[in-house]
Order: C-alpha cells, then structure tokens, then sequence
C-alpha cells in the first residue's frame, strides 16, 4: 500500500508528480492513497486512487521557526492527527511519500513507519531570507525537519544542495519527477478549444507557470519586447502577480503581443500546439514544463537556474538567469530555428521507472533500519 500526503491537489509541479505517481502505482497493483490537508482539487484523479481529507486550514501570516512555537505546536497536533487517521481508516502503509515543506514539517513528528520526504525544490533558494535574517535557526529547524526521515530529491542539484547545508544528517536518494508521455499525449489530442481561444497551431510561444516571483515572468516580459516579436507570447497560469505582470506588459507596450489564459484543466493541446516553449525560473527544483514539453516534441529554451533544467537540457537550450539581452537572443534564434531546440525525453522519466526507484529506495531503507 502506497500513501502520498500533501497540501491541496493544486495544479503545480509537485501535484503533477504525486498524480502521475499514483496512477502508476495502481497500474503496478498496489492499493494507492492520497491524503490532503485542504480541499482544493484543480488536478482529476483516477477513480481507483483513494482520495482522503485530515483538513487543516490555519495560516500562520509569518513562519515561526522555534521549537516550541505555536505553529510547531499546531503542526504537531495535526501530525497526531493524521497518525489516527490513517492508522485507523487506511492501515500502515508500506511507502508514505510526504510532499512540500509544510507537509514535511507536520510530518517530522509523525509515528508512522515508511515515510520519505520528497523535496520538490533547493532548500538554500527556499529559505534564503530565513538564511539571511536568521541563519543558526533556520538550519537547526530544517534539520529538525529533513533529519526525521529519508529525503528524496526530484533533481542531483537539490540532492546536492540538501547535503551541503544540512550535511549528512539522514539517507538521501535523487529521483526524478515521472513523466507520462502517453497520458500527456492523449490529453493533447483534445484539440477543439485551440482555435477557440483565437490560437493557430505553431504560431505562438508559450510559458506555463503560476505568477509568482521565482517563475521570472518579469524577466520574460523584459526580454520579449527586445524580441522581433514575430509570434506572440502567450502566459497560462493563475497566482497573485498576474495583475502586476498585465501592467508590466501595459508599460513595454507590448499587450497586443501578450496574451493572459488563466490556469487550463488540460494544459497540453495548448502547449503542444505551441511553436516554442519558454521556462524563465530564477530557481527550480526539477522543470516539469520542460520534460512535459519534450514529451509532446516542443522545441524549449530555459533560465539556466539553480537545480533543474540543466539536468534535462543542452547548453545551447540554456541562458544565464537575469540576463535579459541574452534571453531576447535565444527566443529569436530558436523561433528562428524551432527544430535545433527539440530535445527527446529521457526515457528513463517513464512513470513505472520512477516509481520503481522509490519503491527500491523503500526496500532499501526497510533493510538498513533492519540491519542497524
């Protein structure tokens, strides 16, 4: 039995993982669950995966990283909380993989047997101001949190950084983020509404990511109006800076260039119909857009941020983070050049690959507690 425990089922990056990883965890015979701790659901299920709710809806305005503070005291609680609740509604797993900091940290104080933290993301790029304003107290507290149970990482930067803050303070394994090209494909079949959002197929550059800071979507903007702007920029996604990045496209006087689709159910017709993708990420813990991309034979060209996408593409496919002259030169060569941009999928990202590998890095763990 296999157990994912995250947030919300939210249409990101670590979600997308735990969906795909579950689906292939059913497809292998075990008896999947995911349980969640609120009740978004932008992100469909399979109808034989369990989905469960231990709701926990407190926001602590600011994160208060001591011991003994009322948020380590209410995480705890929750921690108990799901303890009995899976015990007695689930049973005990043989695999529980624990997503997303808060979710990692509820669960350093778990009981149950068999968990992993799976690291979506570079601690160091994270915390930074925590790092900054508070170093000893911060890493104490990520040790606290990363040092309970065995950590996977969705990218060998993020393994790396791991060890290199907290040093070597529990077992550690890269595993990469499943990409199920299939599933993807299928969904991009569903082409209909293409044309009804006034899109022509191959005629558009595409950037697929929620509007916050660390997806660089001012650096995006910046660099595409120093483009030839032979195709127009189109931005899909939801999150609280989208109104600052419509003003910013106001200002470059570039509107007519952009365009702004929300969040999309189903992504993949729109990015698959794409001339090119662009990821412009100050900072990644893997790159799903990329090997999504790759998966549907979209040219892409990345940041060359910290953890991710040099892992999945060529250096020609790579420009520095920040440099805004050089970003405008890349998306004007490769649109000028979309087939030197297309990069294959790893086949090893095959869903029944990586879930495989955490079911290994599992059995490995078991053995070694045995045998300690």
């Amino acid at each position: 039995m296999i157990l994912f425990i995250l947030k919300a089922l939210e249409g990101r990056g670590a979600e997308r993982m735990v969906t795909t990883l579950a689906s292939a965890y059913v497809k292998m015979g075990h008896s999947v669950h995911i349980l969640c701790l609120e009740e978004t659901k932008d992100m469909p299920l399979d109808a034989d995966i369990h989905y469960h709710i231990v709701p926990y809806d407190e926001v602590f305005s600011e994160q208060n990283l001591e011991p003994n503070s009322k948020q380590a005291q209410a995480y705890e609680a929750v921690a108990k909380r799901i303890d009995e609740y899976v015990l007695s509604q689930i049973g005990t797993p043989n695999l529980i993989l624990a997503n997303i900091y808060k979710v990692n940290w509820i669960m350093a104080y778990s009981q149950l047997p068999n968990i992993v933290n799976v690291l979506h993301t570079a601690l160091s790029k994270q915390f930074e101001h925590q790092l900054s304003d508070k170093p000893l107290q911060t890493i104490n507290h990520l040790k606290m949190v990363y040092g309970a149970h065995p950590c996977s990482c969705v990218s060998e930067g993020a393994s790396k950084d791991l060890i290199s803050l907290l040093g070597d303070i529990t077992k550690t394994a890269t595993i990469y983020n499943p990409c199920d090209a299939t599933w993807i494909q299928s969904k991009a079949s569903q082409t209909a509404h293409i044309e009804q959002l006034g899109l022509a197929d191959k005629q558009y550059i595409i950037h697929v990511a929620s509007f916050d800071t660390m997806k660089g979507h001012r650096d995006l903007l910046q660099a595409y109006a120093k483009t030839e702007r032979s195709l127009p920029l189109v931005l899909v996604g939801k999150g609280k800076l989208e109104a600052e990045i419509k003003a910013l496209a106001f200002q470059l006087n570039i509107s007519d260039c952009v365009r702004f689709l929300d969040f999309q159910t189903n992504p993949y017709p729109i990015i698959a119909s794409a001339a090119l993708m662009v990821l412009t990420s100050k900072f990644e813990g893997f790159g799903y857009v990329i090997v999504e991309a790759q998966a549907l034979g979209v040219p892409v060209i990345s940041t060359d941020c910290p953890f991710g996408p040099r892992e999945l593409l060529p250096v020609k496919n790579l420009i520095p983070v920040g440099d805004i002259e050089g970003l405008a030169m890349l998306i004007d060569q490769a649109v000028n050049n979309l087939t030197n941009y297309i990069v294959p999928l790893n086949q090893q990202l095959l869903p029944n690959h990586i879930a495989q590998q955490y079911l290994e890095f599992g059995v490995a763990l078991n053995l070694s507690d045995k045998n300690d």
